[in-house]
C-alpha cells in the first residue's frame, strides 16, 4: 500500500506506507489510519493536519563492520578448523552410528 506525501518542492509522490492500529475501544472494533514508512535515508515523513509531509532527514548514515572474529570462533569446538587441529580427516564425532 502506498500513501501520497507532498515533499518540500510541492510534487506530490507514493511513499511505501501501512495500516497502523488508532485507537483499541472496549465496545466496538479498532480504528486504523494509514502512514507512510520512515524506511527511507533520505527523507522523514510526519503529519501536518492531515497532510502528510517530507523534510531532509540530518545525520549520516553507518555502515555496520563486521568484528574481526566472529564470537563463536573463540571457542575451539565451534571454530571451521577445529578438526584440523585436531588431527582428524573426516566428519569424526558426528558420523551417522548407522
Amino acid at each position: 500500500m502506498s500513501i501520497a506525501v507532498q515533499f518540500p518542492d510541492g510534487s506530490v509522490r507514493e511513499v511505501p506506507g501501512q495500516l497502523r492500529q488508532v485507537d483499541d475501544p472496549a465496545d466496538g472494533p479498532p480504528s486504523f489510519e494509514q502512514i507512510p514508512l520512515n524506511c527511507d535515508s533520505r527523507w522523514h515523513f510526519y503529519r501536518k493536519g492531515r497532510i502528510w509531509r517530507a523534510r531532509p532527514r540530518h545525520g549520516h548514515v553507518a555502515t555496520f563492520r563486521q568484528p574481526e572474529e566472529a564470537w563463536w570462533e573463540s571457542l575451539a569446538v565451534l571454530r571451521d578448523d577445529a578438526d584440523d587441529e585436531a588431527g582428524h580427516d573426516g566428519p569424526g564425532r558426528w558420523e551417522s552410528a548407522a
